[in-house]
C-alpha cells in the first residue's frame, strides 16, 4: 500500500496549533487543511511500518514530494482510502474529517 506524509508547513511552526500538534498530537481538523504540505509518498504494509520507514527507511520505500523530516508527533498519514491518522506520542488517532467512505472534507465543512 502506498502512505501519503503530511507534515506542518515551516511557515506556521509559531501558531498554537502547530504547537498542539508537535507535542501533544492533537490536530485541528481545519488547521490540517490549512497548514499541512504532502512531503513524501511511502510504501508499507501498515501505519507502523509507514512510521519506521520515515524514521530508518530503507530510503527506496520513500518518494519525496517535498522537504521532508522524519515522522514524528503531529504529522498526519493519509492512507490511500483518504482516511488521516495523526502520529500521537504512542500510537495512531485517526483524524475525524475523513469518512468512512473515504471522502475528504473541505475546510469550510469542517468549521461549519
Amino acid at each position: 500500500m502506498k502512505f501519503t506524509v503530511c507534515q506542518i508547513r515551516k511557515d506556521v511552526k509559531n501558531d498554537p496549533r502547530a504547537f498542539e500538534a508537535m507535542i501533544e498530537g492533537t490536530v485541528d481538523p481545519v488547521f490540517f487543511l490549512s497548514a499541512y504540505d504532502e512531503v513524501a509518498e511511502i510504501e508499507a504494509n501498515d501505519l507502523d511500518e509507514v512510521f519506521e520507514i520515515g524514521n530508518i527507511g530503507p530510503e527506496s520505500k520513500i518518494e519525496r514530494l517535498g522537504r521532508m523530516h522524519s515522522i514524528s508527533v503531529g504529522d498526519v498519514i493519509m492512507t490511500e482510502t483518504y482516511e488521516c491518522y495523526v502520529v500521537k506520542g504512542f500510537g495512531f488517532e485517526r483524524l475525524p474529517m475523513s469518512s468512512p467512505n473515504g471522502r475528504q472534507w473541505t475546510a469550510d465543512e469542517v468549521a461549519a
